[in-house]
């Protein structure tokens, strides 16, 4: 049983993972098929639904465009936080993700998540990633924001229309590649909301010992930030047996990843509890 911890609890229990379509697929039936699935996590009680884009893979597929189906989604539900996973070459700067999660925002009445990723293979990253940290909260909640960072700067930027959602936008941080996590976690610790584990439950044992072990000051709401971790569906494990083991981790929620094409019996039939 997953300890108890004062965290936002927005994003806390099950979310949905739609995992990528392939990028060289021709399926014109993509938002029915993702608003079927997300509208199934509704209706069994997920926290979430997250998107991801594909990769660039030259000359004749591009990067399938994440935001313009969240945003399609924000119509389409009534319920779930909408989220991007970010698992690696970030392509937009943190201030025009925050725009256009804003607008999300708006658009499914103060529903949307602004995810940012974490490198663990360059420790170096954690001052980009305080960085970009700094800037998108900036952007989500000041009037005329000024950050002036070495890699990330705004300067007397407008958001309008501003977010809706009460108790801000949550700012959400997923980990990807190997190597140490404590100076991620740390900057995660003082400006996010919550972060997205990969891999087995130890690494998210670890995550959660480090963070109910920092002390210093937060920037955000709630005295600590919120532990998720992420699985795949796949066939190998049982679903339900992989989530509880996570939650056995001390995690406060997990991301379920299923594969294209989605569908409502594909998310009922995870039979998951939180």
């Amino acid at each position: 049983m997953a300890p108890i911890r004062t965290t936002d609890q927005r994003l806390c229990g099950l979310g949905l993972w739609l995992d990528a379509p392939h990028p060289r697929g021709s399926d014109d039936d993509v938002l029915e098929q993702a608003a079927a699935a997300a509208r199934a996590a509704e209706r069994s009680g997920l926290t979430s639904v997250w998107v991801v884009e594909t990769r660039a893979e030259p000359p004749d597929a591009v990067p399938y465009e994440a935001f313009s189906l969240l945003g399609a989604l924000a119509t389409r539900t009534d319920a779930v936080h909408l989220g991007m996973v970010a698992d690696g070459g970030q392509r937009r700067a943190p201030s025009i993700l925050a725009k256009l999660v804003s607008s999300i925002d708006v658009l499914s009445h103060g529903r949307a998540v602004l995810s940012l990723d974490g490198d663990r293979s360059h420790p170096a990253d954690a001052h980009r990633l305080g960085e970009a940290l700094a800037v998108a909260r900036a952007v989500l909640e000041d009037e005329h924001p000024t950050v002036d960072g070495r890699i990330y700067s705004v300067a007397d930027a407008v958001n309008r229309p501003a977010p809706v959602q009460p108790g801000g936008v949550p700012l959400v941080v997923f980990l990807h590649g190997a190597g140490p996590s404590d100076a991620l976690l740390d900057r995660c610790a003082r400006s996010a909301d919550a972060v997205v584990v990969p891999g087995a439950p130890g690494a998210v044992r670890d995550a959660v010992t480090f963070l109910e072990r920092w002390t210093g000051p937060r920037d955000r709401g709630g005295e600590s930030v919120a532990v998720l971790g992420r699985v795949i569906v796949d066939g190998r494990a049982s679903a339900a047996d992989t989530v509880a083991s996570v939650r056995e981790a001390g995690a406060d929620g997990c991301l379920v990843g299923v594969p294209a094409p989605w569908s409502a019996q594909q998310v009922e039939g995870l039979q998951l509890s939180w």
